[in-house]
């Protein structure tokens, strides 16, 4: 019970940071300032973004042809940027281009500031990839790619433009640093050192921002209902029985994850209606027989915890998902068992059970198919139905019908 606790005491621990965590603001064209919130911190993609400016406005999409910059206070920090940007590709051998020279094409772009100071590094994703951009305010270099490229030469050989290196080395270099420049890889966590080393170097003022979106948590909150079949199955001295019958649930499920990958968590709170009826037959001697019918009624408060793995990474469009988790019955009603037999010395009796509370695992598969609806069906494995009776256990399996609201 104290395990269960604590993780839901944990799983509304994340979502409470996550409400302190997406404060913000943006800045319009006309360099005016507007403070509020972002329903989502991830701005790896700035279509997506909403804002509200207070807890009783409602989110709506940001006009990005409006605003110049917005970020997470102290955190991350993005900019509008008109400039040159080189439209090659490496990601893929099927990309590379047959020449050594960048591939330039003029673009506006957000770009994410990852050290801002005399010296300052930003990254930006244009044509699918991520790239580096610099510029020197006391050198008067202005906004410019550092520029990383794989090509073919003579048509079947891998090669590298590596002009970002020579660029860092000639401007973005200071003597007391160890810094090897002919190592440094054309990642973020690389490059940052150079720009963080040269403004410590010459004393000047500069903020580092992590930008770190796909560790960040979002949330959303969907409602469920559906049908259930129940099963319910006991064993006695003289064989088992099982039976089945249709119920209904309701629920709402709070899904946390992270803003990119395939990872998430959810906790479901679920409401269900279970009905269901079986007979066994248990030998007393060798012509007498005693019959058991056994009636359960009961509605079933569960919380239900665990990990969800999503096979679209995108998430909030139509895909598949696969989950499991671990769950906590907490149950009301009761099981009435009624034995009688064709022996005559046999009385007949009524026994009524107070049910217990339980633990199961439940599993999941679902389909989204848009940001708002989605289906899924689900299995409860069998349960205790009665602390002081192993014989009785119950299941379900149900289909659920989704709206996400949050």
């Amino acid at each position: 019970m104290k395990f269960y606790v604590l993780l839901v005491a944990f799983f509304f621990a994340a979502m409470a940071c996550y409400a302190q965590e997406n404060k913000g603001y943006y800045v319009t064209n006309g360099d005016v300032r507007i403070n509020g919130y972002f329903k989502s911190d991830d701005f790896s993609n700035p279509k997506d973004i909403e804002f509200r400016k207070d807890d009783s406005d409602s989110f709506e999409k940001l006009e990005l042809q409006t605003i110049k910059e917005y970020g997470i206070d102290n955190r991350s920090r993005v900019i509008k940027k008109t400039l040159e940007v080189d439209r090659s590709r490496s990601s893929s051998v099927k990309f590379y281009s047959n020449f050594k020279d960048p591939d330039w094409q003029k673009a506006t772009l957000f770009l994410n500031v990852v050290v801002d100071g005399d010296a300052s590094l930003y990254s930006g994703v244009f044509n699918g990839e991520n790239k580096f951009f610099y510029e020197i305010k006391s050198k008067q270099i202005r906004l410019n790619q550092l520029v990383y490229k794989k090509y073919f030469f003579n048509n079947n050989n891998v090669k590298e433009n590596i002009t970002y290196k020579q660029d860092l080395y000639n401007n973005v270099k200071c003597d007391d640093s160890d810094i090897n420049y002919n190592s440094l890889s054309y990642t973020e966590s690389s490059l940052k050192k150079v720009f963080v080393a040269y403004n410590e170097c010459y004393k000047g003022d500069y903020a580092v921002y992590e930008n770190k979106v796909a560790s960040k948590i979002v949330l959303s909150v969907s409602g469920y209902a559906g049908p259930t079949l129940n099963m319910l199955s006991t064993e006695t001295q003289g064989g088992s029985a099982d039976d089945s019958g249709f119920g209904l649930n309701i629920g709402t499920e709070v899904v946390v994850l992270t803003s990119s990958g395939n990872l998430g968590g959810f906790l479901r709170l679920e409401y269900a209606m279970l009905a269901s009826e079986l007979e066994t037959i248990t030998p007393s001697a060798s012509t007498d027989r005693l019959e058991e019918e056994s009636k359960l009624d009961v509605s079933y408060f569960s919380i239900v915890l665990g990990p969800r793995y999503y096979f679209n990474e995108k998430k909030s469009n139509k895909g598949f998902f696969l989950d499991a988790g671990f769950g906590m019955g907490f149950a009301s009603g009761e099981l009435v068992k009624t034995r009688y037999g064709t022996a005559e010395y046999f009385v007949g009796s009524i026994t009524k059970y107070d049910l217990a509370h339980n633990f199961y695992l439940s599993a999941g598969f679902g389909y989204a198919f848009s940001d708002k609806m989605g289906v899924e069906v689900r299995y409860d494995t069998p349960r205790e139905v009665v602390d002081y009776n192993s014989n009785y256990k119950f299941s379900k399996l149900g289909m659920n019908f989704k709206y996400r609201f949050l």
